[in-house]
């Protein structure tokens, strides 16, 4: 049955429902909102208050989204910095090594490590949004790549 109003469905219950439980062995016990016909209907089905909307379904779903979607960025920033600090630690070392070892008579030895080490500041340039720290490795490395070409290692 279709009501216009909570209301006029309660009233139907108060007044109808000894008779329909006489009828048919049991009554409507409450009355509830349809959604699908924007009208009132009762029951005889006790209220399941655990049972979400799909209204709440979609915000829960929203907000779990939201939070999946914050944790991933976390997650990927953290991975970029470890990227970045890695990066920097590899020329870093890179250059201790062409500081200290300056007695070895072949070029491509140390071709080979400004070479690694300038890739290293590109890797690290791609996961950093700060450039001044990579800036002055990079300067350093260049000193240094000039320095070796001066003294005819490279």
């Amino acid at each position: 049955m279709l009501f216009e109003t909570e209301k006029k469905a309660d009233t139907f219950i108060k007044f109808n429902s000894l008779e329909i439980e006489t009828e048919a062995g049991y009554s409507p016990t409450r009355s509830y909102f349809c959604i699908a016909c924007n009208g009132w209907h009762i029951t005889s089905k006790s209220e399941n208050i655990n049972i979400k909307s799909k209204t709440e379904k979609i915000v829960e779903s929203y907000h779990l989204d939201k939070e999946r979607k914050k944790t991933e960025k976390k997650e990927a920033e953290k991975i970029r910095k470890n990227k970045k600090a890695e990066a920097l630690k590899c020329v870093e070392n890179l250059i201790k090594i062409l500081e200290i070892d300056t007695k070895s008579d072949n070029s491509n030895y140390y071709t080979a490590i400004l070479n690694k080490a300038f890739e290293e500041i590109k890797i690290a340039k791609k996961f950093s949004s700060k450039m001044k720290q990579i800036g002055q490795i990079e300067e350093k490395l260049n000193n240094l790549r000039k320095e070796l070409e001066n003294n005819k290692m490279i």
